[in-house]
């Protein structure tokens, strides 16, 4: 539902700019018509009130958009993690055992004018070939980031929001994703701290049987 709530909400959203250039451009025709050319016929409807004196300022509408669609600072903390990774995952199947290691690794790019970053994940896990596909951002409607995540482990979406903190170092996402193995629905918490330019940590936590949170992956990136 969050992911067809996101679609929703973007297609109001590319309605609603089209919407405003099509009133703009209306209204700048309209500005170089003669004056008798502007003027109602008889018989003619009255304009909509709105149009008129104290309707709205489509010029001001305009520019709060451009300035809502424009990324921002939040955008820029996730530059850290853009460029080419080579990656190394624990997995925890069992509290107090020791993980299953593998590796892979991982390529992030902006796409669509720095608004998001898409990824792309390639290695082994549990034996077998493992890729992945995710893009996460920055809502600036919402105020918080988001991210999207597909794999060949399954075939849904996992879908996530977070923050970050002050630093922009530290972020927090939580969400929910169906897990194959147990065939059920899973909440957790991820975490990535950066620790430089070059090097950021993962990790993911889910809640266990008990209802505590548990560490079940960790994957550190380390900048080729």
């Amino acid at each position: 539902m969050k992911s067809v709530r996101w679609f929703r909400s973007t297609l109001v959203i590319a309605f609603a700019f089209t919407s405003l250039t099509v009133f703009a451009q209306e209204a700048k025709n309209n500005a170089n018509k003669p004056a008798d050319a502007k003027a109602p016929k008889t018989g003619d409807k009255a304009a909509p009130a709105d149009q008129g004196a104290g309707g709205p300022d489509m010029s001001a509408m305009m520019e709060g958009m451009k300035q809502m669609s424009a990324p921002g600072k939040e955008h820029e903390a996730l530059k850290p993690m853009v460029g080419s990774f080579t990656c190394t995952s624990k997995i925890y199947m069992v509290p107090g055992q020791p993980p299953m290691e593998s590796t892979g690794v991982c390529e992030r790019k902006w796409i669509l004018g720095n608004r998001y970053v898409a990824e792309e994940y390639k290695g082994n896990m549990f034996g077998m070939p493992f890729e992945g596909f995710g893009i996460s951002g920055y809502d600036k409607l919402q105020r918080r980031y988001h991210a999207y995540w597909i794999d060949t482990f399954g075939t849904g979406t996992w879908t996530m929001t977070g923050t970050a903190d002050a630093s922009g170092k530290n972020f927090t996402y939580t969400g929910e994703n169906f897990d194959p193995m147990t065939m059920s629905k899973k909440k957790g918490r991820t975490t990535t701290e950066v620790i430089n330019n070059d090097k950021h940590v993962m990790k993911m936590f889910e809640i266990g049987s008990d209802g505590k949170e548990i560490l079940s992956f960790e994957m550190t990136c380390t900048r080729k």
